[in-house]
């Protein structure tokens, strides 16, 4: 029985359930995409979450969204980090939890941008970043695209990137920002001007994401070469 690892495009749809949004329960969100042998692995507070969808969007503390963000391929979040960064880091952009004492589904997902982003950037650039897209960081009237949908948005790139070939210039990131202006076309409130900041941060955060994910091979590829010499050592 392995840890529980779900695609992005499954966290997204995870989190639209959590909303209200989803078709599905997330606990039928999850049993649709695991194997019978880790469907008992399901937290205790996602089954209690799926009962209660008739009540509406229901608020998750930080614990249960590091529980989450953990399930999430290529996303390692740690409790304390994240503690630190609701209290202190990123106090200005996630602001006060919005459901009573605990965090809503966009604040949820505001915080599994940020851990992506963070992979490379240091929280100044973040902040950066997320004010091209969300300007008041603290009102969520005036974002050109909500965080749930932004994080939706480059899961969506990243689900097409194995079709884009990587080649060793900028014509790598001019197909990640077609790719993604294409995608937003629909979106016809938007300006030419904030669908290319859209666009931007989209590559920023698709671009750390597949960093963080090299970086994760090649630890493993020493590790896997580091055991297999003890092996032939023994």
């Amino acid at each position: 029985m392995g840890k529980i690892q779900l695609r992005r495009s499954v966290m997204v749809q995870l989190l639209l359930s959590l909303k209200g949004i989803h078709e599905l329960s997330p606990e039928e969100v999850m049993k649709q995409q695991l194997p019978s042998d880790q469907t008992n692995q399901i937290p205790g507070f996602i089954k209690k979450l799926s009962k209660q969808r008739d009540k509406g969007e229901l608020g998750l503390s930080t614990n249960e969204i590091v529980i989450l963000g953990n399930f999430c391929e290529l996303t390692s979040l740690k409790s304390t980090s994240v503690q630190n960064w609701v209290k202190r880091d990123i106090k200005e952009i996630i602001g006060p939890p919005e459901l009573g004492k605990k965090y809503s589904v966009e604040q949820a997902a505001l915080l599994l941008i940020v851990k992506d982003l963070k992979t490379i950037f240091d929280f100044e650039t973040v902040r950066s970043l997320l004010m091209k897209v969300f300007n008041t960081i603290s009102d969520r009237n005036d974002d050109l695209i909500s965080p749930l949908m932004f994080y939706k948005l480059y899961t969506d790139v990243l689900e097409q990137v194995k079709n884009v070939e990587i080649d060793n210039n900028r014509q790598f990131e001019k197909k990640l920002f077609v790719q993604t202006k294409r995608l937003l076309q629909k979106q016809n409130s938007l300006s030419e001007a904030q669908i290319d900041s859209i666009c931007h941060v989209t590559v920023a955060a698709v671009l750390a994401v597949l960093t963080y994910h090299f970086q994760t091979r090649a630890k493993a590829f020493i590790d896997k070469e580091s055991e297999s010499k003890k092996i032939d050592n023994n």
